[in-house]
């Protein structure tokens, strides 16, 4: 399993990100690599930017690879970012899915085993 991190955002860390986002895939909508995208937003605190960066990425690729079908080796070129990235932020999202997915069955559910056998 990854190590997926979680954040949970101040009031103006929420207003960072959405007008980062807003930006960013904007920008990379219209053709440019995520660096050069990012290297327009302005954001002094690292750790925000790296999950805005992670984010963007992971957006990209819900668009592209499970709604439209694209190829992840062309979005890896079409983003100008390394495949295993590509692929990490993949495994992260299939992680995520599982682990909500866990979550709503045991909150409608009870406590209960989980499984298929």
């Amino acid at each position: 399993m990854t190590e997926v991190k979680y954040k949970e955002y101040s009031e103006e860390e929420d207003r960072i990100y959405k007008e980062a986002m807003t930006n960013l895939m904007g920008s990379i909508r219209n053709g440019m690599s995520v660096e050069d995208a990012f290297a327009l937003v302005k954001i002094e605190d690292e750790e925000l930017k790296a999950f805005i960066r992670d984010d963007a990425i992971k957006i990209i690729i819900a668009e592209r690879y499970f709604l439209q079908g694209v190829d992840l080796q062309q979005i890896s070129e079409r983003l100008g970012v390394p495949m295993p990235q590509i692929i990490q932020a993949v495994r992260e999202m299939l992680e995520d899915v599982g682990y909500s997915s866990a979550e709503y069955f045991r909150l409608t559910h009870g406590d209960g085993a989980l499984g298929n056998a």
